[in-house]
């Protein structure tokens, strides 16, 4: 299947018969595409104001670039985000008012950088119904052609929907020099589709909610490209970086297709989602880069998988009847939002009459989805991603918190879930952490 045909168009879905269509209009990645930019913009843009949102870093990288090739022809605005109180910016709200000030008026916004400039550019745009073309500067997260932006709000990591870029433009010159763990985080995000996919279908089994194969099918196309090329992207090899590219803008069209994060986004985002808010509360740098982050929550995702493929439904019925929990005495951490999570009582509640029976087709429909952990152990670790808290600088005391308590940020079920609920979540801790 080829992708990019799809773009701005619906069509009716093989798989689930439904009708989805993706916004983007144009994604061209090239070496020195970057010169391409007015061509670009002109073919995706009515209008001449052009508003660049950038950080210091990435204004230096390809910002200032930009607005020179582009000046020619557009009326052209710079606004350059400096870090307030931390060494690099984050997708917080503190840095929107200055957004919304300068995008005012505007026909069009260009965000150049990462996942937080693309996702508190296309947060503000959104609002202000104005359009955005994004130009990555690294591989690093799938944003780029999402729907939906995470930010950090009033200390909790939240996930918005918004309008997708109407256009990509990646430089393969400029995102094969980007740093090495940006482009390792992008790697490890973007294992994170099977995992995801799984949760979600053991979520549909459970309730009846809609779920559709696509989103997995096109980002395994993309992904058989490079998952075991984790080597070649620490060389820079721009044919791995441009295969990983292209995993990743499938991986935000994945949620545009299927109108939620589910098909990116499972548990093993919790685990990064919650390190994030704990930083942010400690009033520190995050500990690593969001996809590296997301790397180890894969690992304790992959551990809890493993752990209840051996599971018989008649062993699931015997741990469901015995384990009765007090979500807000187990619940009692800073980070619980009670109203997010009151959305999955119910489900959580009726585990012991619904779960048992679907065992067997869970794990066959479910389970299969996902890598094991021995493969996962050995695609991450060639690419040199973190496997372990440790590495990222968490300790012991703080990456169990972590594992058992990030369940609690969501309303939507997760194998989290469904391992704490069997009365192992804490054991995989235990295990995981040695």
């Amino acid at each position: 299947m080829n992708l990019y045909s799809l773009l701005n168009k619906k069509f009716t879905c093989q798989f689930c018969g439904k009708q989805h269509f993706i916004p983007t209009k144009d994604i061209l990645s090239k070496k020195g595409a970057i010169l391409s930019l007015p061509k670009f913009l002109s073919n995706l843009v009515k209008g001449r104001k052009i508003l660049i949102l950038a950080d210091d870093i990435t204004y230096e990288a390809a910002g200032k670039r930009c607005a020179e090739i582009l000046s020619g022809e557009y009326e052209v605005s710079s606004l350059t985000l400096s870090p307030k109180g931390s060494k690099r910016v984050y997708a917080e709200e503190k840095y929107l008012p200055e957004i919304f000030e300068q995008l005012q008026g505007k026909s069009a916004l260009l965000t150049v950088g990462t996942g937080s400039i693309t996702d508190m550019g296309k947060y503000v745009a959104d609002e202000l119904s104005i359009p955005v073309v994004a130009f990555p500067t690294a591989p690093s997260m799938n944003a780029y052609t999402s729907g939906v932006s995470a930010l950090l709000l009033k200390g909790i990591k939240q996930t918005l929907p918004v309008r997708p870029a109407i256009g990509v433009l990646t430089d393969l010159d400029l995102v094969s020099q980007a740093p090495l763990d940006l482009i390792k985080a992008g790697f490890a995000d973007s294992l994170a589709k099977s995992f995801a996919n799984a949760d979600w279908k053991i979520c549909s089994l459970l309730t009846g909610e809609d779920f559709c194969p696509l989103p997995l099918k096109i980002t395994t196309q993309a992904e058989n490209k490079y998952i075991d090329r984790g080597d070649e992207l620490l060389q820079r090899k721009e044919e791995v970086i441009s295969y990983l590219m292209d995993g990743l803008n499938a991986g935000g069209f994945s949620m545009v297709i299927a109108g939620k994060t589910s098909p990116a986004s499972g548990g093993e985002h919790l685990i990064s989602h919650f390190l994030d808010m704990v930083a942010h509360q400690q009033g520190r740098e995050s500990f690593s880069w969001h996809g590296l982050q997301v790397g180890i929550g894969i690992m304790i995702s992959a551990c809890i998988y493993k752990r209840l493929k051996d599971f018989s439904p008649e062993q699931v019925e015997k741990r469901l009847s015995r384990r009765h929990i007090d979500y807000e005495e187990e619940s009692k951490d800073v980070f619980f939002n009670e109203q997010a999570f009151s959305e999955k009582i119910p489900i959580l509640r009726n585990l012991p009459q619904n779960l048992p029976p679907l065992w067997e087709e869970i794990k066959e429909q479910a389970f299969s989805l996902v890598y094991s952990l021995k493969q996962i152990r050995e695609y991450l670790g060639k690419a040199e991603c973190p496997l372990c808290f440790e590495e990222i600088g968490v300790n012991r005391e703080l990456a169990r918190r972590v594992v058992i308590n990030s369940r609690y940020i969501r309303g939507r079920l997760t194998v989290l879930d469904i391992a704490a609920e069997l009365g192992i979540l804490e054991e995989v801790a235990e295990d995981f952490l040695g």
